[in-house]
């Protein structure tokens, strides 16, 4: 995603994505700028929002925390969640909070040259709407056609009637907001709801039974190695890395410690190296060893990270996080 466009009569968000040609349209019933805290339903990937709706609430007896769901959106090209929330798709409801304030901020100052000019509905036909990109990408394609999230259209809006007189000046150009842009409300990404249940005990990642150790990590050297640097990189996704960075924020406000990233992996207190795996981040947390990996809805490499987490060190937990 690299946009997030919303306007006063388009009745939902207008989505710009990479690789999708025209901006795709989310209902605002889609969408819970409230939401804060909430668990997957499980990681399979649905073909539309009315069967992952179906099996979540032939399932909604089993817990009473807020549940999502994945599935295919946009005739395929894109793997959505069925709520879109500062839980589920922080960096997107972080865009939408922020496009919907400049939108209202410019609508008030215009609505103030409505008052004084006969030629307001040349003033306001500059307000409709407003993009707000999340990074510096290339300019967007105007959304002369838009495609709802199912692959439909949206209805046509009526053209509206310009009336003649002076012109006004032009509306602001789109605000842009960079990469590193503060969150919560808005100001800096919350840490992953998976991580704060987990360390409270509510690990949504089930634990599975230690296998076989692989060759390399059996000869591996028990010596620890050097704590590196914390703001390397685990991915070429932005998104990730920033969220990695919002929990290592929260860990350490907890009191976490021997905090690692992108490292090979060490027992709790650092009493020695056990695999040359490298999680994607490590840290002892009430006398116990954690691990955490950040995967993509669709990269079901989770698993077998966890599989040789826990054979190299079978009292560490591993907790999987789904960071689109």
């Amino acid at each position: 995603m690299t946009a997030v466009g919303f306007g006063i009569t388009e009745g939902g968000y207008l989505l710009y994505c990479e690789g999708v040609p025209l901006p795709v349209l989310v209902p605002e019933s889609h969408v819970d700028l409230g939401l804060t805290s909430a668990v997957p339903r499980n990681a399979s990937i649905y073909p539309d929002r009315d069967t992952a709706l179906a099996d979540m609430a032939e399932a909604a007896h089993d817990s009473g925390r807020a549940t999502y769901a994945y599935y295919r959106a946009a005739g395929g090209a894109l793997i959505v969640p069925t709520l879109f929330s500062p839980a589920t798709t922080p960096r997107i409801a972080r865009t939408m909070l922020e496009v919907r304030k400049h939108l209202t901020e410019t609508l008030q100052r215009e609505l103030k040259v409505l008052l004084l000019s006969l030629t307001g509905t040349k003033v306001l036909q500059g307000v409709f709407s407003r993009v707000v990109r999340v990074s510096a990408e290339p300019g967007f394609r105007p959304p002369a056609r838009r495609e709802g999230l199912g692959g439909e259209a949206p209805a046509a809006r009526q053209p509206v009637t310009r009336n003649t007189g002076p012109e006004p000046e032009p509306a602001p150009a789109p605000a842009t907001i960079a990469p590193s842009a503060p969150v919560p409300a808005p100001t800096s990404p919350a840490p992953s709801p998976a991580l704060v249940q987990a360390l409270a005990g509510n690990n949504s990642t089930r634990p599975i039974a230690p296998g076989s150790r692989l060759p390399q990590d059996v000869a591996v050297s028990p010596e620890v190695p050097k704590v590196r640097q914390m703001k390397r990189p685990i991915s070429s996704s932005p998104s990730q890395n920033e969220q990695l960075q919002a929990d290592i924020e929260y860990l350490r406000e907890l009191g976490a410690r021997n905090i690692r990233v992108n490292q090979q992996q060490v027992t709790v207190r650092n009493l020695q190296r056990v695999g040359t795996n490298r999680p994607d981040l490590q840290f002892d947390y009430k006398g116990r060893r954690y691990h955490v990996e950040y995967d993509t809805p669709t990269s079901g490499r989770g698993p077998g990270h966890q599989s040789r987490i826990t054979s190299n060190d079978p009292n560490a937990e591993t907790i999987l996080l789904i960071v689109p």
